[in-house]
């Protein structure tokens, strides 16, 4: 039988919302990760995905974006 628990991961890319967009971005490809979980402090804040980056690049983001203005809920 099958468990989760052999199939998850232990170690996360993490991100504060605070953080500038595209080093996050950088630190997603450098890990190979598709998404990265948004934390402010332990508490989960939300994600920024891969979809989440597209959506910032089509709407023309700036230097100064953060995290906190693109990622999911």
């Amino acid at each position: 039988m099958p468990f989760v628990a052999n199939h998850m991961s232990r170690d996360l890319l993490t991100v504060a919302a605070g953080d500038r967009l595209g080093e996050a971005a950088k630190r997603m490809v450098a890990r190979g990760v598709g998404a990265v979980l948004v934390l402010d402090g332990e508490r989960l804040l939300g994600i920024l995905t891969e979809r989440d980056l597209l959506r910032a690049v089509a709407g023309g983001y700036s230097d100064d974006a953060r995290v906190s203005d693109w990622m999911t809920r």
